[in-house]
């Protein structure tokens, strides 16, 4: 279930099945970058904001730098998942370029798509926590793709 605080500035799944439960949480977008004179980085938004995963007695959040490339990041992503409704074969990726932030998503024949969100902190560390969260295929994946684009635009 897609959940969003007011004003934006938290954009949430949860999933729950029995005593099962598991979260992602989008927080605290700190800024927003782009410079519109560098023709590299002119259609480049980079943002820096806060990623939480919990379920059943885990618990861990990163600060994450992404670099929505030309609008190939997290929410282009989930809006062709979205998109893609009826279905695909396999496993589809996303990270962000720190490889910090990672979600993998498989499409189930329920019409869901399970979607599993890794964190790992920085190449240095020599821990990665991940949590499951399945979501509606159609409707639900394209509102959390729009959520978390305007979360991301500030």
């Amino acid at each position: 279930m897609l959940h969003v605080s007011e004003g934006g500035a938290a954009v949430a799944v949860r999933w729950s099945s029995g005593d099962r439960t598991a979260e992602i949480e989008f927080a605290s977008p700190r800024f927003r970058y782009r410079d519109a004179s560098d023709p590299f980085l002119a259609s480049d938004d980079m943002v820096e904001y806060t990623v939480r995963v919990s379920g059943n007695g885990l618990a861990a959040e990163i600060l994450v730098l992404s670099l929505d490339t030309a609008g190939s990041g997290l929410p282009a992503f989930l809006e062709q998942l979205g998109e893609d409704f009826r279905g695909w074969n396999g496993t589809r990726t996303w990270e962000n370029q720190d490889r910090d932030l990672r979600v993998e998503a498989t499409w189930s024949s329920r019409g869901h798509v399970e979607l599993r969100w890794w964190i790992t902190p920085s190449i240095y560390d020599k821990w990665s926590a991940s949590v499951v969260v399945e979501i509606e295929a159609g409707a639900e994946m394209s509102a959390l793709a729009h959520e978390l684009s305007s979360f991301f635009a500030l």
